[in-house]
């Protein structure tokens, strides 16, 4: 029982800890939130987590480096990535301006940013190699839930604090721009990595 509460733990840890850094999800919640659509901005991060748990899993349980083993899988993952995340940076752009709230909840579009990206089940693998190698196929499902609720926590934290800022102001008129760039910026660099 107390493996199971440690698997958890470390995994609620992980799944903050490493949704801090600034990837895909983080810019897209930033985005969204900027533009008054918090509930977008905290779907977008749970899609986010959900895509965390998946790769965590497939880490944990050991199947995250076949992924590693297929050069092509990788490529095709990092170049899908790519065209999604430039595709909703595009849409984005042409929102800079739009009054209107996005329909839908998010979740989906936070999945679609990050689940075909090899580059975190590749960052997961690592983790797990170098964290738990030897965890069991139930501790490893454990910590990967742990780790979408981390994950989660820290997205939705992100989301509110960024949706409470003052909206009049000259960042939140140009941090939507940046995070458009920085979203273009790392499909590129993703695809220029495995290239």
């Amino acid at each position: 029982m107390l493996d199971v509460a440690i698997a958890a733990g470390l995994g609620i840890v992980l799944g903050a800890v490493t949704g801090m850094p600034i990837g895909v999800v983080n810019v897209a919640i930033v985005d969204a939130a900027l533009r008054g659509e918090k509930r977008f901005a905290t779907g977008i991060g749970i899609g986010g987590a959900i895509a965390d748990t998946v790769h965590s899993a497939l880490a944990f349980v050991g199947i995250g480096h076949l992924v590693a083993a297929y050069p092509t899988w990788n490529r095709v993952l990092a170049i899908a990535a790519a065209v999604l995340i430039i595709g909703y940076a595009l849409f984005g752009a042409r929102r800079i301006t739009a009054a209107k709230p996005r329909a839908g909840s998010g979740i989906l579009t936070g999945l679609a940013l990050t689940l075909p990206n090899p580059a975190p089940l590749a960052a997961w693998a690592a983790v797990a190699a170098s964290i738990w190698p030897s965890i069991t196929t139930p501790l490893a499902l454990v910590l990967a839930v742990g780790v979408g609720v981390g994950s989660a926590a820290w997205f939705a934290l992100l989301a509110h604090w960024i949706a409470a800022l003052p909206r009049d102001g000259r960042v939140a008129r140009t941090l939507p721009k940046i995070a458009l760039v920085l979203l273009v910026a790392v499909a590129l660099v993703g695809v220029a990595r495995l290239l």
